[in-house]
């Protein structure tokens, strides 16, 4: 029987299998500048800068100084605008990020989103690749789309239309998050959009990849769009299921990094199975957030905690407390949050 674990977002449930996450990325633009891991889809592109957050059509709420930002300036590519980062030999990740969403943008159609799976350079000619992208379409379609391009012709071969209804009123700032699996014979999406799993969705096509870089996609057909993005954070996730080892003694690990902004990583280690929860308090004893609560069994966990309160509000920066609970054990350790 596989072991889960109930993981707690705000106030939602949600249940998972027993994965351990590691963060292999993860930028803020608050130096100032992106990080030199960012690269270009196609020769020519603009590449991503860094902005003043003043710069961004409104602030994003607990966001820093700076935002990232990408756009098609010339309309070299008709509009299409990329950013990339990772190994194109990737699998088995999941991207997450702070983007800003247009409505009836009055230049036409405005998408904004993540990419998975890219490379440029699977096709024979460098204008052609692949890749997949989870993008929100809050125009006349009032839709989410998950699907693959192959740049010699904006054509593609997998799309998914998920509706939007109830998601979104205006152009705003929402937290968008994609992970993708490669399975036997297929590629497999779960779509996240404000802490809310949209489904999953199972590419078993002919033309599929299973592995390549992640990024984020800005797009308005010959305008060149202004998307702008923050807090982009990129775990992997390999199972324990079936082959862990059991850990000799009940842990509870430093969180790391240490000073964060915006996301860390809180990882234990359980000897035994029992209810278990993962508290987050601020300096006056005030639960701050719940990672998990519920049974556990005797394994090593990492959960990520994004610097949000129950309510999916950004905290301010300062010490924080985390109390891991199991049974009758506990332990405490204190972090800290810096912006």
């Amino acid at each position: 029987m596989k072991k889960m674990i109930k993981i707690l977002i705000g106030i939602s449930i949600a249940i998972f299998p027993l994965t351990a996450q590691t963060v292999i990325f993860s930028e803020d633009f608050e130096s100032g500048a992106p990080s030199d891991d960012w690269e270009l889809y196609r020769a020519g592109e603009e590449p991503i800068q860094a902005v003043t957050m003043a710069s961004a059509p409104a602030e994003l709420d607990g966001g820093g100084n700076y935002v990232g930002m990408i756009w098609d300036e010339d309309v070299t590519y008709a509009g299409s605008a990329h950013a990339l980062a990772g190994d194109v030999e990737l699998s088995d990740y999941t991207v997450e990020a702070d983007v800003y969403c247009y409505v009836n943008n009055s230049g036409g159609s405005a998408y904004t989103g993540l990419i998975v799976y890219a490379d440029s350079g699977r096709a024979a000619s460098a204008e052609t690749g692949f890749f997949y992208k989870f993008v929100a379409d809050f125009d006349g379609d009032n839709r989410f789309r998950l699907y693959n391009n192959q740049l010699s012709g904006w054509s593609y071969t997998y799309a998914e239309a998920i509706d939007a209804s109830g998601f979104y009123e205006g152009d705003a700032w929402h937290h968008m998050k994609l992970a993708v699996q490669t399975l036997e014979g297929a590629t497999q999406f779960t779509c996240y959009f404000d802490g809310v799993e949209l489904g999953t969705y199972v590419d078993d096509g002919t033309d599929q990849f299973g592995n390549g870089k992640f990024g984020l996609w800005a797009f308005q057909n010959n305008n060149g769009l202004q998307g702008y993005f923050d807090n982009i954070v990129v775990t992997t996730s390999s199972s324990n299921i079936g082959n862990e080892t059991v850990p000799l003694s009940f842990t509870l690990k430093q969180n790391y990094p240490n000073p964060f902004n915006p996301t860390t990583s809180i990882e234990f280690e359980l000897s035994s199975g029992a209810n278990t929860a993962l508290d987050i308090y601020n300096i006056n004893g005030q639960l701050v957030q719940n990672l998990a609560n519920g049974y556990m069994g005797a394994n090593s966990y990492i959960l990520q905690w994004n610097g949000k309160d129950l309510h999916g509000q950004r905290v301010p920066s300062g010490v924080y407390i985390y109390t891991l609970s199991h049974g009758e054990n506990s332990h405490t350790k204190k972090m800290i949050l810096l912006k």
